[in-house]
C-alpha cells in the first residue's frame, strides 16, 4: 500500500477508534482521514501535484499529521525538518531539496527561502502570519468536496494514483558529522519497518511453534498484570522525539497504523511527559537515553502513576546498560533496547519482552522480521560470530539511495541490496547485537584497534560521572592517543587522576586515555548522540596551542 492508502485502510475498519491525541485534539480514525483528506484537496488546489516537495518544518502534532499524509495522497514528496532548525542550516536544506511548499509555525528569514527560488507557497501552521493559513487551506479542500468525518461511508479521495514505490521522504540526517544529507525513501521501504511490527504482534496474539509459546509464557511470568492488561488490546503509544528524525518518523507511523493510539507531546520535559503518562494511561513508552536521564532525575517522579507502562523503549542512540537497568526497576516494566537506522527506514534491531534482563540491557536485540545482518570485513566478506567488525543490514526498508550523492550511496549500498552501516559491532552466539562504535571513530593506538564505546561505557559507571566521550587525536609516537571528554553529575566535583583511577586495573593498559578534559555538558545532537566531530576539533585546537 502507499500510506494515504494504508491510513484508508485503518480508518475503514476502526472508524470510530480514538487514534490521536495531542493538547485539546483528539481525533478518531475517521476524522483523521477526514482532515487528510481535506488539505490533501487544499493543497491540489494549490498545483501541489506528484513529485512537489513539502516541506514541514513543524513540531509533532496534528499539523504534522495532516501534511505528512496529504503529500502522500497526492504522491507529493514530504520533507520534514526540525522546526528549531536555524536559517543558515534551513537555507541549505531548501537549496537542496527544492520544495515548493513550505509549511511552517514560526517566520522564516528572506535570506533562507531566496535559497529555495521553486518554492511557491508559504502556509502558517501555527498563526505567526507567516503565509497562508494553514486551517484556510484545510477549509478549502472542505468545501470542495464534503467532509465525511461523522457521517457516511468513507469516500476515496479521487485523486491521480499513487504507487508504493513512489518516493514519497526526503529524510536529512546529520549524524555526528555535522553535515546534513538526505535518504530517499518511498512508500513501501517507510512501511516496511511497520508491517515487521504487525507481523511479531501477530506471532505472540497467534503463537504458531512450541518456541514462541515458550517465550510467551516467560514473558507472562515476569510481567503478570502489566501485560494481561495490555497484550491483545490497542496500545498507547507515546514518543518525546522529533518526527523529523527517523525514529519519530517510525513510532508515528506505528501508533497510526497498527490499530493504536498515539499521545503526542510536542516538546519533551519531564513533569508534561509523565502528567500524559499518567493522564492516558500509555502503555509504550519510547524516547532516546537522555530524555529518561531526565525523565528519572525528576524530584516529582514518585508522585505520578506510572503502572499503565507496559514496554519502555529506547531508540535514537547507545542506551548505557547501566540506565537500562535503572529504567526497567523503576517502572518495572519491559526495556525494548533497539537500533535503527534513517538509511533502513527505521528499526533493524530490539529487544523483546522473552529476552533476559541483562540482554534487554546490554544489546540492542536481534533483527527484526524481515532484516539480515551479518558483520563485513573491509573487502566486505562474512565473518563469524563473536567478531567485531562492520555491520551490514539488508530489507525492504533500505533507502533508494543519499539525494543528490550518487558517489555517497555507491559507497555504502551494494547491487544485492546490503547497506554498509559504518557501524562496528559483533553479533554474540545467541544472535543478539552488539553495537561497539562507528568505523571512523576507532582509534588505532601503537597498532592496536580502541573501540570507544568501550571506554565510555566503563568511565560511566563511575558515581560522579553523568556522560563521557571518548575521541582518537593524531599523535607522532603512537599514531593515536585517547582523549576522554568528562560531564560529571550536577554539582560534583572530580580530578583527572580520580578518572584514571577507575579506568586502571579495570581495562587494558593501552585503552587507558592519555589526556581527561572535564566539559559542562557533552555536545550532542537531538537524538542524544555525541558530536565526537567537535570534542575532536577542540582537542586539535589545544594541541596547536589554541584555546581549549
Amino acid at each position: 500500500m502507499t500510506m494515504h492508502e494504508a491510513l484508508r485502510a485503518v480508518a475503514g475498519v476502526r472508524p470510530r477508534q480514538e487514534v490521536f491525541v495531542c493538547g485539546p485534539t483528539r481525533l478518531t480514525n475517521r476524522q483523521l482521514l477526514a482532515s487528510v483528506d481535506s488539505l490533501a484537496r487544499g493543497f491540489a488546489a494549490l498545483g501541489v501535484c506528484h513529485g512537489d516537495r513539502v516541506v514541514a518544518l513543524l513540531p509533532p502534532g496534528p499539523e504534522y499529521v495532516f501534511c505528512f499524509f496529504a503529500a502522500a495522497a497526492l504522491g507529493a514528496v514530504i520533507v520534514p525538518l526540525s522546526p528549531d532548525l536555524r536559517d543558515p542550516a534551513l537555507g541549505g536544506i531548501l537549496a537542496d531539496a527544492a520544495p515548493t511548499v513550505l509549511v511552517t509555525p514560526r517566520p522564516v528569514g528572506e535570506a533562507a527561502l531566496a535559497k529555495a527560488p521553486g518554492l511557491r507557497h508559504l502556509i502558517d501552521a501555527g498563526g505567526a502570519g507567516v503565509g497562508t493559513p494553514l486551517a484556510s487551506v484545510m477549509t478549502a479542500g472542505s468545501a470542495a468536496h464534503e467532509s465525511t468525518a461523522t457521517r457516511g461511508p468513507i469516500a476515496p479521495l479521487g485523486l491521480p494514483g499513487v504507487t508504493p514505490d513512489d518516493l514519497f521522504a526526503l529524510l536529512y540526517t546529520s549524524g555526528t558529522t555535522g553535515t546534513p544529507k538526505a535518504t530517499i525513501h518511498s512508500h513501501r521501504t517507510l512501511i516496511a519497518p511497520v508491517v515487521a511490527s504487525l507481523k511479531v504482534r501477530e506471532l505472540w496474539l497467534r503463537p504458531s511453534s512450541l518456541k514462541i509459546l515458550v517465550d510467551a509464557a516467560k514473558a507472562l511470568a515476569r510481567y503478570r498484570s502489566r501485560m494481561l492488561r495490555a497484550i491483545g488490546r490497542p496500545q498507547t503509544i507515546m514518543t518525546t522525539m522529533g518526527w523529523h528524525t527517523i525514529t519519530g518518523v517510525h513510532v508515528m507511523l506505528q501508533g497510526l497504523l497498527m490499530g493504536d493510539r498515539l499521545a503526542v507531546l510536542p516538546r519533551f520535559h519531564p513533569r508534561e511527559a509523565l502528567e500524559l503518562v499518567q493522564r492516558e494511561r500509555v502503555t509504550v513508552l519510547v524516547m532516546v537515553p537522555t530524555a529518561y536521564q531526565a525523565l528519572l532525575a525528576w524530584p516529582g517522579l514518585s508522585a505520578y502513576d506510572t503502572s499503565s507502562l507496559f514496554v519502555c523503549a529506547s531508540g535514537g542512540a547507545t542506551c548505557p546498560p547501566e540506565l537500562a537497568r535503572q529504567i526497567k526497576n523503576t517502572f518495572r516494566c519491559a526495556l525494548y533496547n533497539g537500533f535503527g537506522l534513517t538509511e533502513m527506514g527505521g528499526g533493524v534491531t530490539v529487544s523483546g519482552l522473552e529476552d533476559s534482563d541483562a540482554q534487554q540491557a546490554e544489546t540492542v536485540g536481534r533483527p527484526m522480521v524481515g532484516i539480515e545482518l551479518r558483520i563485513v570485513d573491509g573487502g566486505r566478506r562474512e565473518l563469524p560470530r563473536g567478531a567485531v567488525r562492520e555491520l551490514a543490514v539488508r530489507g525492504e526498508g533500505v533507502m533508494k539511495g543519499y539525494y543528490h550523492a550518487p558517489e555517497m550511496t555507491a559507497a555504502v549500498l551494494d547491487a544485492e541490496g546490503w547497506l554498509y552501516t559504518g557501524d562496528m559491532a559483533f553479533l554474540d552466539e545467541a544472535g543478539y547485537l552488539h553495537i561497539v562504535g562507528r568505523k571512523k571513530d576507532v582509534i588505532v593506538r601503537g597498532g592496536q584497534n580502541i573501540y570507544p564505546a568501550e571506554i565510555e561505557r566503563h568511565l560511566e559507571t563511575h558515581p560522579l560521572i553523568e556522560r563521557t566521550a571518548v575521541v582518537g587525536v593524531p599523535s607522532p609516537v603512537a599514531g593515536e592517543s585517547v582523549w576522554a571528554f568528562v560531564q560529571p553529575k550536577a554539582g560534583a566535583r572530580m580530578t583527572a587522576r580520580e578518572v584514571l583511577d577507575h579506568c586502571r586495573g579495570r581495562m587494558e593498559i593501552y585503552k587507558i586515555p592519555s589526556e581527561v578534559r572535564f566539559v559542562s555538558e557533552i555536545p550532542q545532537g537531538e537524538m542524544g548522540k555525541a558530536q565526537k566531530f567537535k570534542l575532536r576539533e577542540q582537542a586539535l585546537r589545544e594541541m596547536s596551542g589554541g584555546a581549549p
